[in-house]
């Protein structure tokens, strides 16, 4: 995931009023399936371990991905199932059910785009009510002991649009109506659920999903949503690249 290691804890230092660290701490004799996350002086620490058990490691790094994405969205955040790809600085999120071509779409993009992930992609809001996307673990394939695989997960791009994907006989974009990219918004997140929600008690997830479906409205109303049909053969990023091109490239991350 890129994430840099430190031996100690220091304070962090940030532009943001509000900051809470999540921490990773290996245990050398390992913990057990039960235990949760420890809570203490704003900080969320989560324990995992042994190191010589890789499969046991890559389940309890999902529960620590999953706090992380939790934190975004009780700040309007949202964990779509989507390609996260750029061009010129610019985010555009590739997302639909599996099997309906993310992975092979993201791959064949020109070189001119950047696929920052082909599965998972985590948007978040900054203060100024912009959205931001990164790339995620392909959590999935984790679960099913598959460990390989790099995200830079510390990378983010300012989202542009999000393109939910249909398989069609000619390239074409098509923008939802509000209504339209909730439902689909909805969709591509609850493809997310069994990461976000899958240990919680009921009430609590409940509070997650509503929390969910609260972000995905307000996401709506500021993002252009589109229905992307895309052809076998046919160079579909040529629509979005005609979208994209009214937008100028970005600066600092806000």
């Amino acid at each position: 995931m890129g994430i840099s290691a430190s031996t100690h804890l220091d304070k962090v230092h940030s532009r943001f009023l509000e900051t809470k660290e999540v921490l990773t701490r290996v245990m050398p004799k390992g913990v057990s399936r039960g235990d949760s996350p420890i809570e203490r002086e704003g900080r969320t620490i989560c324990e995992v371990g042994p190191v010589l058990a890789p499969r046991r490691m890559g389940l309890q790094l999902i529960r620590v991905a999953g706090v992380v994405a939790r934190g975004c969205e009780q700040n309007g955040g949202l964990l779509v199932h989507g390609a996260l790809v750029e061009k010129e600085c610019m985010g555009v999120i590739l997302a639909g059910p599996g099997g309906v071509g993310k992975s092979t779409a993201a791959r064949r993009l020109p070189s001119s785009w950047r696929v920052l992930s082909d599965d998972m992609c985590l948007i978040v809001r900054s203060p100024q009510g912009e959205y931001w996307a990164h790339p995620w673990p392909t959590l999935s394939r984790i679960r099913l002991g598959d460990l390989g695989g790099t995200w830079d997960v510390g990378k983010a791009v300012p989202l542009r649009m999000i393109c939910m994907l249909a398989q069609h006989e000619a390239d074409q974009l098509e923008l939802l109506s509000r209504n339209q990219a909730v439902s689909e918004l909805v969709d591509v997140s609850g493809q997310t659920r069994v990461f976000m929600t899958g240990e919680m008690d009921e009430s609590v997830a409940r509070r997650v999903n509503l929390q969910r479906f609260h972000n995905t409205v307000a996401m709506a109303r500021k993002l252009p949503i589109y229905r992307l049909h895309i052809s076998l053969t046919g160079k579909f990023w040529e629509r979005i690249e005609e979208l994209l091109s009214a937008n100028s490239p970005c600066g600092d991350k806000g």
